[in-house]
């Protein structure tokens, strides 16, 4: 191709040193039959005449200047315009007949299909992203080419026809090199993600532009295959930024919320008091904490979260440790008070033994109320009466229950045939009360015993009123209540005071 271009090169330079040569040799003012017989004589046969029929050499200057003094016949400017003006058009006629393509081959035309399939076959044969750039290279030196060809010249029309479809196939390929550009300048923008929304708001309006300037080249395009596969390559890319876009915009958008969440968090931790306040505290903690989790990896807002999430961390960690203290502190305040009220319903029935287990339940919970809760100011009286309380009960079921325990002796000790004793058991007194029965026996056997000279059995009945006498002042020293004891004739006859 290039010795083509060179060979005719060369033509055009020895036609144009031909054609120099003649019009130095010639001269331009032919006789009117050779004048006839040129083809391309840029002259008018008037013209020519004119020039023929000018002023005499040998004619007088002042006919010619009739205001001036003759001059010398070599420098007459009619003469010099008239030669200046030939020299032009002979000139003029040169510079035609040796443009490109005007006289015999179009070495251009040949060229600039050369350079159009060479553009072509780089289209379809490269697949690296230089294909374009390579073959718009190409394509503009066939254009180039063809621009050369003048309007005169017999190829023309084919030129024109050629430019046009060139020219459409340039402007495809700068919609597809206009289209790199915009996708390369997006891909520079995503490297190293994550990115704020900012950033991937750009890089979607970049590969729009991309496809839009795609979209520019028609199927019949031979760049259109290229054009199509990156097509596809940038609608995926097109579909995974706004992919990203919105997972970032829902990342911030979490972030606000957990955020939000987090103001309301410490606004209640700034009053939270007791259990169900702090209860309160730690679940907004939580939810706040637990909203952040949620934010997509690969975000910037994940990396806030992460920072957010080790702020919040302690304080989610400090407030679930108040909740859990004072709701033990709730628990074992609500059980003291429940056992104290119910001590108190037994003591009113004088179920005593059962009094002082619940006292003393009340008393164990109420010590159990940690001393950091809120809790530990309400129930710090309550202890103090609480253990008043017991100590009163433990007393009183004491009293209780030797009272108790001398009923049951006495009646065992009362009880027989005939009947011993009969008996009351106060706080203070012990009063037993023989029986005539009982007396009247002891009496009898004594006296049979005496009459009898039966010895044995009268310290039988001697023994069993000794063993009385005993078994009565035991009752009243473990009952610690004074003892008197009367006869069938309702005189005292005996007296106990316990040792204390």
């Amino acid at each position: 191709m290039k010795t083509a271009i060179l060979e005719q090169t060369q033509k055009q330079q020895e036609y144009n040193s031909q054609t120099s040569s003649d019009v130095e040799t010639k001269n331009p003012f032919l006789e009117e039959e050779e004048a006839e017989n040129l083809e391309d004589n840029p002259f008018d046969l008037q013209d020519l005449e004119n020039l023929s029929s000018s002023p005499d050499p040998d004619a007088s200057t002042s006919e010619i200047y009739p205001e001036e003094q003759p001059v010398n016949k070599r420098f007459n400017p009619v003469l010099l315009a008239q030669v200046a003006a030939v020299l032009v058009v002979v000139f003029g006629c040169v510079y035609t007949v040796t443009r490109p393509c005007v006289m015999g081959e179009c070495q251009e035309v040949d060229t600039a299909r050369d350079f159009n399939q060479k553009s072509k076959q780089t289209i379809e044969t490269v697949a690296s992203a230089q294909a374009p750039v390579l073959a718009q290279q190409d394509l503009q030196s066939g254009i180039k080419l063809l621009e050369t060809i003048p309007f005169w010249s017999p190829h023309y029309p084919e030129a024109k026809a050629l430019l046009s479809v060139y020219r459409q196939e340039s402007n495809e390929l700068d919609s597809v090199l206009k289209a790199l550009k915009t996708a390369a300048k997006a891909s520079e923008i995503s490297q190293n993600p994550p990115h704020p929304i900012e950033d991937w708001v750009k890089m979607q309006s970049l590969w729009e532009q991309a496809i839009a300037s795609l979209e520019q080249v028609k199927s019949g395009s031979v760049v259109y295959p290229f054009a199509q596969a990156r097509w596809q390559q940038y609608r995926g890319n097109l579909a995974e930024v706004r992919n990203r876009l919105k997972l970032e915009r829902d990342g911030e958008q979490i972030l606000t919320t957990a955020k939000k969440a987090a103001q309301v968090a410490e606004a209640r931790q700034g009053v939270a008091k007791y259990a169900d306040s702090w209860k309160q505290v730690f679940d907004t903690w939580q939810v706040a904490a637990n909203t952040l989790t949620t934010i997509p990896y690969g975000t910037t807002a994940y990396q806030s979260a992460q920072v957010l999430l080790a702020r919040y961390q302690p304080k989610l960690e400090e407030a679930r440790d108040r909740k859990t203290i004072e709701q033990v502190g709730l628990d074992a305040y609500n059980q003291a008070v429940n056992n104290a009220e119910q001590a108190t319903l037994l003591e009113q029935r004088g179920a005593w033994s059962e009094a002082v287990t619940y006292w003393s339940r009340a008393v164990t919970y109420a010590k159990q109320v940690p001393v950091s809760s809120s809790y530990s100011a309400k129930i710090k009286p309550l202890l103090t009466t609480y253990n008043d309380s017991w100590k009163r009960a433990d007393v009183k079921n004491r009293v209780t229950s030797r009272l108790e325990k001398a009923r049951q002796d006495l009646t065992k000790l009362c009880s027989g045939n005939p009947k011993v004793c009969n008996y009351s058991v106060t706080e203070n007194l012990i009063t037993v009360r023989l029986t005539s029965d009982y007396v009247n026996q002891i009496q009898s056997t004594a006296k049979t015993a005496d009459q009898s000279g039966d010895s044995k059995k009268r310290s039988e009945a001697e023994n069993h009123v000794q063993v009385l006498k005993v078994a009565l002042e035991t009752i009243s020293q473990n009952a610690q209540i004074p003892l008197e004891v009367y006869g069938a004739d309702n005189q005292k006859i005996a007296t106990h005071v316990p040792l204390q």
